[in-house]
């Protein structure tokens, strides 16, 4: 009774310390980037409305909107570049969350990656519905004591399956073994004095339990800005700039993390540099992806 007494406290304290927070330093809107109203959400509500989610039809590679079906399954970018990964999904547009993406990146509001990661883990959910759907990604689940080894996508009811009916999706840790942020050089590092890509995925992790490793790749050199360069260019202004160390990704499903897709190059050299070292499966989670246009990368 006394220890129940005392995490109550504790509990108490922890929620009292927060909403002063919340008074003293209010949270920001990754839209508007006024204060969240009403308090204690993660986004305005009017300014939620004006996000732009990637929907179907979409490419069944990159996850990139499709314009023009008449292309198959495949965006025309999927068709002509031959990707290293295995299969990739974003959940908003670009153009329509540009603005506070930047903020995100380059001024400091660390804040907004509570609502993207939220938004980022809800998408991978319904991403292993489809994988599920399309009998896809699957790996023995290394869940809870006593479940490790079972298949929870093919064990059928209340054997073990972990479906998310909140989502819509599955649990992610049946089809992926860690979340890897993919990383900055050392010296972009200390100029923004962190790494928006690791913010999202300990946002992610902290919804569905797969675990962050940002010890596994690294960047070992710094490229040029890619904003005005072409698909080949960007290939090769990244080769040999990611590294893999240790043998922690052999054979394991892994989920890079970031927050902007546009060509694939950077996704491309990770994941090369990962399977060069034994990684089983490679896919790729983004806050955004380009719909056709050379937004940033």
């Amino acid at each position: 009774m006394e220890k129940r007494t005392v995490w109550q406290a504790r509990r108490y304290l922890q929620q009292a310390a927060g909403a002063a927070r919340e008074l003293i330093y209010p949270r920001r809107c990754p839209v508007c980037d006024r204060p969240v109203h009403p308090a204690g959400a993660l986004i305005c509500p009017a300014c939620e409305k004006t996000l732009q989610r990637v929907a179907p039809p979409v490419c069944l590679r990159c996850g990139r909107p499709i314009r023009d079906l008449n292309t198959g399954h495949l965006c025309p970018d999927c068709l002509r570049i031959p990707h290293v990964y295995d299969r990739g999904c974003a959940v908003f547009v670009y153009h329509s969350v540009s603005g506070g993406l930047f903020r995100f990146k380059y001024e400091g509001r660390r804040e907004y990656g509570a609502f993207y990661g939220k938004c980022m883990a809800d998408r991978l959910r319904t991403f292993c519905a489809e994988l599920d759907a399309a009998k896809g990604i699957r790996r023995s689940y290394r869940g809870p004591a006593g479940t490790a080894g079972r298949d929870p996508v093919s064990a059928g009811p209340g054997s073990g399956r972990m479906a998310d009916r909140a989502s819509g999706g599955m649990d992610p840790r049946a089809f992926f073994d860690m979340l890897v942020p993919v990383p900055v050089s050392p010296g972009r590092l200390r100029q923004r004095g962190y790494n928006q890509a690791l913010i999202l995925a300990q946002e992610v992790s902290r919804r569905t339990g797969i675990p962050v490793r940002e010890d596994v790749l690294y960047r070992v050199s710094d490229t040029r800005p890619m904003k005005n360069m072409g698909p080949e260019e960007r290939q090769n202004n990244l080769k040999k700039a990611f590294q893999c160390h240790g043998n922690d990704v052999e054979l394991n499903s892994i989920m890079l993390i970031d927050d902007i897709y546009t060509t694939g190059a950077t996704v491309d050299a990770c994941a090369r540099a990962l399977y060069r070292q034994g990684a089983r499966r490679v896919c790729f989670l983004t806050l955004a992806i380009g719909d056709g246009g050379q937004e940033a990368e």
